[in-house]
């Protein structure tokens, strides 16, 4: 395959990341590894790796949140197993994650960039999504201990108040994904139909440009804008907490939720990111997570129908 691929003008690196990506979505981690081993091996590999493959033992370890605000989430969860070998460690995240990265356990500093930021000297580093690989993860080893975040109650308490919320169902909402993968955005349009439910009361958790569609069909009666009051990650969290289910797009306040131990229903395109692989309608990382997935490229209206479904022969009956 390597072979057909170079003489197509492919590089091995491209070639190796491909077939990567493909043992990843199948549930092959191990494979994957030893894809990346030989990679690595071979010289060809990204010099944005900063692992260097040496065990974190007695170190102080920093890890680098590089990517974005929900690979950040998800993989941080990583870091009680850093610490069982490490003698410190220090994470590097954004800066509007702060607080909430500092709530994970085994954790001893977090800094922020530039790495002039980071005062306390350092041994080995790594990237978070590097975590996997570092620890040899395969599904049945996932760590899937949720919460792995936590929210102060007061906050919650907070937010409670501000919400208003519903005796019913309260159902979170979020439809445009990051400018990174448009085809991860849901169509709005679409979405705006599962508002009509009766017995269930929706509340937006979108930020950005999109969030001016709720203006189509916005009152009171039907969707509670929360960007009205929640600016920050620490307050969507604490929001997130008041729901009974978050309905989402691949989105960093999935990945929020799903941390949180908040059920989240995560509508997915039909070419989706490896990390929820392929022909599953659950999560190995959430185990509040359900997932559901366009059947054919770009067919919205089948998802919608079968959240619909879900709804009412579940929380809006």
């Amino acid at each position: 395959m390597y072979d057909l691929a170079q003489a197509e003008g492919q590089t091995f690196a491209r070639c190796a990341a491909g077939r990567w990506t493909c043992w990843m979505l199948l549930g092959e981690f191990d494979c994957a590894w030893r894809e990346s081993d030989a990679l690595q091996a071979s010289g060809a590999a990204d010099t944005n790796l900063f692992w260097d493959g040496l065990p974190f033992n007695g170190k102080t370890v920093l890890l680098r949140t590089l990517h974005g605000y929900g690979d950040a989430i998800q993989f941080i969860r990583y870091a009680p197993y850093i610490r069982q070998f490490a003698q410190k460690l220090i994470v590097q995240t954004h800066p509007e994650l702060i607080d909430l990265i500092s709530t994970v356990e085994g954790i001893d500093e977090v800094t922020t960039w530039p790495d002039e930021n980071c005062t306390s000297p350092w041994q080995q580093q790594i990237e978070v999504m590097e975590l996997p690989r570092a620890f040899r993860t395969v599904v049945q080893s996932i760590p899937a201990q949720v919460p792995y975040l936590s929210i102060d109650r007061r906050r919650v308490l907070e937010s409670r108040q501000r919400l208003r919320l519903h005796e019913g169902p309260n159902i979170g909402v979020l439809w445009a994904s990051s400018n990174y993968d448009v085809s991860r955005s849901v169509s709005f349009r679409n979405l705006s139909r599962l508002f009509l439910t009766n017995k269930c009361r929706f509340y937006s958790f979108q930020r950005g440009e999109e969030r001016a569609q709720l203006a189509r069909i916005y009152t009171e009666n039907l969707v509670h804008d929360t960007a009205l009051h929640s600016p920050g990650p620490m307050d969507t969290a604490a929001d997130l907490l008041n729901m009974d289910l978050l309905l989402s797009a691949d989105s960093f306040a999935a990945h929020l939720a799903g941390a949180l131990d908040v059920p989240v229903w995560l509508m997915l395109p039909y070419k989706s990111d490896w990390r929820w692989m392929l022909h599953r309608s659950d999560s190995p990382w959430y185990p509040g997570m359900r997932l559901f997935r366009q059947p054919v490229a770009g067919d919205w209206d089948s998802v919608i129908d079968l959240v619909q479904k879900a709804l009412h022969e579940g929380l809006c009956e």
